[in-house]
């Protein structure tokens, strides 16, 4: 398999956890690998030959250094290590590498704009508006009716996001969502019932390769927290071909017209709808680990390849395995951590592919209330969803957060 010169590097956007595998995967690639992180203890930097301190968001600081860097590390990529779609784009756009048009990855990483594209082009999903004051707010819930959602517009991890039933519950709703959006609004959006899915693809030259599809389970409501989530999905072969046919429409609405397109999708009694899509993989540990795990294929291998400028190749997202992989977490209570017990015994579990933890001992654990308070998943491989949860549930009975 062709490799890279070595002297070929790519910029990875964002050095947490959840990025450790695409780094590694770049190095496998022959690839000096580059990543970026606000945090300067970020974990990625001890996978990486070049760590640099920049916030994934600041996108003006990341096209300067890629201008000013261009030549000296050769850099032939961009990688969207997680929400950070935008910032990848403005690089690409500034370096004339491969990618999407800066306005495709904007409107992707906005929760209005996207919502105005498919409501136009009728695009199953939601009905939303974006509101500031409190009295928008409740002329789009007249429209909406409860129960509501109120999201922020441009962040992930469902900072921002809850379910509301009454009136007593906007005020708070909105000014969070506010809080977590840097346009300073909010948006509303009518509360659908259903089973939702995770669902990844790839566009290259004018088709929608269909790389997955993951079943996601929730709890902690009024907040949409992700307990666990199931790949590959459960539901019939007809259904997910009807989820894919909506992706695939809903990505030409938003002008993805390269590279990945991630939704996030329900099912419900009228059928399939999209909440969101950003045009990047997935998070989650989805892409990274359980489509790899379950399937045999390599989602981020896939996408680094037409980012270089080669041609799609289709062996990265064809199945070679047929498990079922599932991140299920676990969810210490509140309070200051003494002790984490049990972890080596846990891993020693036939089944147990890994075991994540992102807190230690001192560290404090706050309301879950969004998924960026999660801090323990266990990604379990079996022959089917109730075998992967066996070992899921052997795993959590060793698993135990010492907290006061």
């Amino acid at each position: 398999m062709t490799k890279e010169p070595q002297d070929s590097s790519i910029i990875v956007v964002s050095a947490g956890i959840m990025q450790i595998p695409a780094i590694k995967i770049a190095k496998e690639m022959g690839l000096t690998v580059i990543a970026t992180d606000r945090n300067p203890h970020a974990v990625g930097f001890e996978y990486c030959d070049h760590g640099i301190v920049i916030d994934s968001k600041d996108v003006d600081g990341h096209v300067r250094f890629a201008l000013d860097n261009r030549e000296k590390f050769n850099i032939r990529a961009a990688f969207a290590g997680s929400d950070c779609a935008v910032t990848v784009a403005a690089i690409t756009n500034a370096l004339g590498l491969p990618g999407i048009p800066l306005a495709v990855a904007q409107r992707s990483n906005n929760k209005v704009l996207m919502k105005e594209r498919w409501l136009r082009d009728k695009i199953p999903t939601p009905f939303g508006a974006e509101v500031m004051t409190l009295d928008e707010a409740k002329t789009v819930l007249n429209h909406v009716g409860f129960p509501a959602i109120v999201k922020a517009v441009d962040n992930a991890a469902s900072r921002g996001s809850m379910r509301i039933d009454t009136e007593k519950q906007l005020l708070q709703a909105l000014e969070n969502a506010k809080q977590a959006s840097t346009t300073g609004t909010a948006i509303i959006e009518e509360y659908v019932v259903g089973d939702e899915q995770s669902v990844e693809t790839i566009v290259w030259k004018g088709r929608h390769y269909h790389v997955s599809i993951a079943d996601r389970m929730f709890g902690y409501h009024p907040y949409h927290i992700e307990t666990a989530h199931i790949d590959p999905s459960v539901l019939p072969s007809e259904q997910q071909q009807r989820i894919f046919e909506v992706v695939d429409a809903a990505a030409d609405s938003l002008g993805i017209d390269f590279g990945p397109a991630k939704a996030d999708m329900i099912w419900t009694r009228k059928g399939p709808m999209i909440l969101e899509m950003p045009a990047r993989l997935s998070g989650g540990f989805h892409s990274q680990y359980t489509t790899p795990l379950s399937s045999g294929k390599n989602p981020i291998r896939a996408v680094m390849e037409i980012a270089l400028g080669r041609d799609l190749n289709e062996a990265f997202i064809r199945g070679t395995r047929n498990l079922t992989s599932i991140c299920a977490g676990i969810f210490p209570p509140k309070g200051r951590i003494n002790a984490i017990l049990g972890i080596e015994e846990a891993r020693k579990i036939k089944g147990v592919e890994e075991i994540i933890i992102t807190k230690s001992p001192g560290d404090y654990i706050e309301d879950y209330v969004d998924n960026a308070q999660r801090c323990c998943w266990v990604i379990a491989v079996g022959s089917s969803k109730q075998h992967a949860f066996d070992i899921f549930n052997a795993a959590k009975s060793l698993i135990r957060f010492e907290v006061t």
